[in-house]
């Protein structure tokens, strides 16, 4: 009998459950012996759960999983960060595969993990961490064997995505979506690590850094959120042919690599334009594979679920290599490189005066606010002048054509 040991049990925990209780025969049968929760990690053994396990699963102390030698995989859907890691490194420690859905730890401590798994020839697997129900992962550390990946794109957070497509659809402006988002449960009280970026950032580390092999930091990747885009601004945009949506790219750029999460707008006839709702979209760029796509559902309860517990199936059967997928390239951050066309609004009188130093396009509105597309610009030269402004009174959205 193969014993998990599970930390956590929130959204995701209880969906690992649900489905371990309705295909628990066929996973028999599939790895040739019975999968069962050992033990579960929670906070409170009181709280009320939609998901139930039998009488005594349930425990709030993490060392009757992690110093148990029965469980050989432990499953990490906390969320957290700093304990997190501590379980996840304590795990390992004492010869257990780790399965995470936990993005904030994977890219926080992507390398010493990864290292510390090969170097005790266990699993480190991480599928649910960056796309949710989007089995993508695997399929890129395939092709990394075999190819150079330029570039890795996508949408990579569906509760931005949500926000955008309603924008788009029914012309609401960004804090009414917000709250519908944080009634329907896409958005947490606090979205601020939805809609200023901090997720797909964090998402956008760790598959670049698999995609490249160049180790992407946090640090290394600019980042901005949707939580400045207007009505005004979406309206404009889609006037002239364009859908706003939250995209994170890294790619091999001037002998080094540039990463990014911005705002951006896509041609309608682009295949990001139509991922709508809160589903999530990922491209990457082989020399020899071409491009691969993959979309699909980037969280919720039983998606995660199931990218969580395909890795778990890997481990018991070994279908994944215990190699770091990790490589050390020497690539240089060359996001003063990035330049392009740049959709830009500015509120309040300077909003004239700021547009009259930039290369422009088309002005849009000469009025309050003061909107326009420019010509290309280098992106650096763009910050830097809304750097002084106050965050609330711009935007500043990518234009993207098609090719």
């Amino acid at each position: 009998m193969a014993k998990l040991g599970m930390l956590g049990y929130g959204t995701v925990g209880q969906g690992v459950a649900d489905i371990l209780n309705r295909r628990g025969e066929e996973l028999e049968l599939l790895i040739g012996e019975p999968l069962q929760l050992k033990k579960i990690l929670v906070r409170s053994l009181d709280k009320e759960r939609k998901v139930s396990v039998p009488e005594g699963v349930l425990t709030t102390d993490p060392y009757q999983i992690l110093l148990d030698e029965e469980i050989d995989i432990v499953i990490e859907v906390t969320g957290d960060l700093d304990d997190s890691y501590i379980f996840i490194k304590k795990a390992l420690q004492n010869g257990k595969h780790v399965v995470t859905a936990n993005k904030a730890v994977v890219s926080a401590y992507f390398e010493e993990l990864s290292y510390m798994a090969e170097e005790k020839g266990l699993h480190f697997l991480y599928e649910a961490s960056a796309g949710g129900g989007i089995p993508f992962i695997k399929p890129l550390k395939d092709a990394i064997r075999l190819n150079k990946v330029e570039s890795i794109r996508g949408i990579l957070n569906g509760t931005c995505n949500f926000i955008l497509s309603k924008m788009t659809n029914e012309g609401l402006d960004y804090s009414n979506v917000l709250k519908e988002a944080q009634a329907l449960g896409y958005a947490e009280a606090d979205p601020s690590a939805d809609v200023e970026g901090t997720d797909t950032m964090r998402k956008l580390r760790i598959i670049g850094t698999l995609a490249l092999g160049a180790s992407i930091s946090e640090d290394d990747i600019i980042c901005d959120g949707i939580d400045r885009l207007s009505a005004f601004d979406i309206e404009k945009l889609k006037d002239r042919g364009y859908v706003v949506k939250l995209i994170g790219e890294a790619r091999e750029a001037d002998g080094g690599f540039t990463a990014i999460v911005q705002p951006t707008a896509v041609p309608l006839g682009s295949s990001f334009a139509g991922v709508g709702g809160a589903m999530n979209s990922v491209c990457f760029l082989g020399d020899n594979s071409g491009a691969l796509t993959f979309t699909g559902a980037g969280a919720g309860m039983l998606p995660t679920a199931n990218a969580v517990l395909s890795d778990v199936i890997d481990c018991i059967m070994d279908t994944q290599s215990k190699s770091s997928p990790l490589r050390a390239r020497a690539l240089q951050n060359r996001n003063e490189s990035l330049k392009g066309s740049y959709y830009v609004r500015f509120d309040g009188g300077f909003g004239a005066e700021v547009l009259g130093k930039l290369p422009l396009n088309e002005i849009i509105s000469k009025n309050d606010p003061v909107a326009a597309i420019t010509g290309e610009i280098r992106l650096d030269s763009l910050l830097e002048l809304a750097a002084g402004l106050d965050t609330a009174d711009y935007s500043i959205v990518r234009i993207e054509e098609l090719s």
